[in-house]
């Protein structure tokens, strides 16, 4: 046997040794990529399920609530019906009323009583008193017109609806921008909640 023939059994191992290993670290690398995505695909379906459920459990379906708006003449006071989104829970529902009422009546004969620009920023209810506190901007105060009538037009405005549609509140406190303020408009004060039931 020449000593080009000794060495070609030992050349053709060496081939065999690598593509073994080559075939192992190919089937070791799949198995990862297999593993990494199958495990991928499990977090996302963990993380998007209690967004769905979570949004299924706040979506239950419109409320018909009543908003309370001046006539046009300040002779008296007209309702107008709307249907809203409601969330089952009497804070979220009752900031949605208000933001209703901060846009307007759509009925013929009425006019709003709340100050353009005015947007309810926050409602907070206590279930153990049954109070709740709105919070309003700062327009509520800055660009309201003034006046003993239009002062008692913008809190029954705000009152009645309250009344009309969360008879459950037994009392209602009214902030400007996250803070008491002593009057709306020089005459009727803020600083003690108002009981919405007598405002009907």
């Amino acid at each position: 046997m020449t000593p080009a023939e000794s060495r070609e059994p030992r050349r053709r191992s060496r081939l065999g040794v690598w593509l073994l290993g080559a075939a192992f670290l190919v089937a070791v690398v799949g198995a990862l990529y297999i593993y990494l995505q199958t495990r991928g695909s499990k977090e996302i379906g963990e993380d998007e399920i209690p967004l769905v459920e979570e949004d299924m459990a706040q979506a239950t379906g419109d409320r018909s609530v009543v908003l309370v708006f001046p006539n046009w003449d300040a002779s008296g006071f007209l309702t107008e019906e709307r249907q809203l989104p409601s969330r089952n829970r009497l804070a979220q529902d009752l900031l949605a009323v208000m933001n209703a009422l901060c846009e307007g009546p759509t009925i013929s004969g009425a006019t709003t009583a709340i100050p353009v620009g005015t947007q309810p920023l926050a409602a907070f209810y206590n279930e153990t008193d049954g109070s709740v506190v709105l919070d309003f901007s700062r327009e509520l105060v800055t660009n309201h017109p003034g006046g003993s009538a239009a002062e008692n037009g913008t809190l029954t405005s705000i009152l009645r609806t309250v009344a009309l549609n969360f008879p459950e509140v037994k009392e209602c406190t009214v902030l400007i921008a996250g803070a008491q303020s002593e009057t709306l408009a020089g005459h009727i004060s803020l600083d003690q909640p108002f009981v919405p039931r007598r405002w009907l």
